[in-house]
């Protein structure tokens, strides 16, 4: 499945005290294994390693969880103007915060489904996106 997954699922993945944590974790399988492809903003590395670092995670740590998740097959697109402007209005029009919008925007563009935990993401950004949870 190509999808594009939010950092909330790829932090819940590496912290067994989250809730969703055995969910995220097994979503965070299927793409190591090969089977999920992503496509994810450019924002996502830095999303997911200043998450962790406030967390206490260190560097190597960050960038072996990170590094495979932006490596080919998958994919990191730059937003660009066009792209910030679409997703501004994907903001506006879901009332999302900002790098939620970028989410949901990508995932509406490239018509593919969004994998998030955060539930006003999938509420809000269901309306222009198929979103599951992990």
């Amino acid at each position: 499945m190509k999808l594009v997954l939010d950092a909330s699922v790829a932090i819940a993945a590496v912290r067994p005290s989250e809730p969703a944590y055995a969910a995220a974790r097994a979503r965070m399988d299927r793409v190591l294994q090969g089977l999920d492809e992503l496509m994810q903003p450019s924002t996502f590395r830095v999303e997911v390693g200043g998450a962790l670092a406030r967390l206490g995670r260190r560097e190597a740590e960050i960038r072996r969880l990170v590094d495979p998740l932006c490596a080919p097959p998958h994919a990191i697109v730059t937003i660009g103007p066009k792209g910030a402007a679409a997703a501004e209005a994907r903001a506006i029009q879901a009332r999302l915060r900002g790098a939620d919008a970028l989410y949901v925007w990508l995932a509406s563009a490239r018509g593919l489904t969004l994998c998030t935990l955060d539930q006003e993401m999938a509420q809000r950004g269901g309306a222009f996106c198929k979103v599951v949870a992990p």
